[in-house]
């Protein structure tokens, strides 16, 4: 059996465990089909979805990890820093009237919501939240297609890099977004409390209830996205328009988990932080990967 073979074969049985343990766990949900895909990815000898997860797998990896959380996030709650972040964004960034800008930019959306500007406003901040399901895994995916092996790995690495700084923050500090405060004050949350704002058939709703960790907002990766892509566009001497275009989504991304009520400017600043340093450890890890040797299977 050669090396690759068997790292596709441990890559399929890491799959197939997990996937029976969130059957055990009574966590497996139409989300997970893509379990299957990924299973038969890691099996099949055909070269394209060989090349997907030898190209891939660091992203695979993050995912398989930040689903995981799905199986012990309650246990989480006891330790949620509610209170906080809070008294952090109000010392650090305090808005109008001694309250936070979260606070301050939801209820300025709700007293305007009649009138057609804040109303669009809100749409098209709510669409710009909404991206982070697919904005950047479909930047990598046109990137793979194209071909452009160089600026897609160089991205897959620093994203990688931020995700090894993020995990352990999120096990270490879990944190309470603003909107918790907002609508339950400085309770802890625990797995049967009720969401006022999020209504059953909301999109919102159906994130929450979909995620993973739903106390992870430190640091807000909604945020770091889009400034890793800034940064290793332009540290690429990508063209000059992609840059701009890329840092409009980083700025209209911060705009939105503020005004949205979904991050404190506090994790926004410290995802912001993290991304920036993501780039230049990501470089580190591309450099390493170039090193390793690539069977030629794989290159069909």
């Amino acid at each position: 059996m050669t090396s690759d073979v068997r790292r596709h074969t441990l890559g399929a049985g890491l799959v197939a465990a997990y996937a029976a343990a969130l059957t055990v766990a009574g966590k497996l949900g139409w989300q997970h089909l893509a379990l299957a895909l990924l299973l038969w990815a890691c099996l099949t000898s055909l070269g394209a979805p060989r090349r997907f997860v030898r190209d891939w797998w660091p992203m695979i990896a993050f995912w398989l990890t930040y689903d995981g959380m799905r199986l012990f996030s309650a246990s989480l709650y006891p330790r949620v820093a509610v209170r906080a972040p809070f008294e952090w964004e109000l010392a650090l960034f305090p808005a109008p009237g001694v309250t936070t800008w979260p606070f301050y930019l939801t209820r300025w959306l709700e007293a305007n919501q009649a009138e057609l500007g804040p109303r669009l406003l809100a749409h098209f901040l709510t669409a710009v939240y909404y991206t982070q399901l697919c904005g950047i895994p479909l930047v990598l995916l046109t990137l793979w297609l194209r071909g452009s092996d160089r600026l897609f790995r160089q991205l897959v690495w620093s994203l990688t890099a931020l995700h090894v700084f993020t995990i352990p923050l999120y096990l270490g500090y879990p944190a309470a977004p603003p909107w918790w405060v907002y609508d339950n004050g400085f309770s802890a949350p625990t797995p049967d409390s009720s969401m006022p704002h999020l209504a059953p058939g909301s999109a919102l709703g159906f994130l929450f209830r979909l995620s993973p960790n739903r106390f992870a907002a430190i640091p807000s990766l909604h945020g770091a996205y889009p400034v890793v892509l800034t940064f290793v566009l332009a540290r690429a001497a990508a063209p000059a328009g992609w840059v701009a275009a890329a840092a409009f989504y980083a700025a209209s991304m911060v705009l939105a988990c503020v005004m949205l009520n979904q991050h404190y400017v506090v994790d926004l600043v410290i995802g912001t932080a993290l991304a920036a340093c993501a780039p230049f450890v990501g470089d580190r890890l591309y450099q390493a990967q170039r090193r390793m040797p690539i069977n030629p299977q794989d290159a069909r």
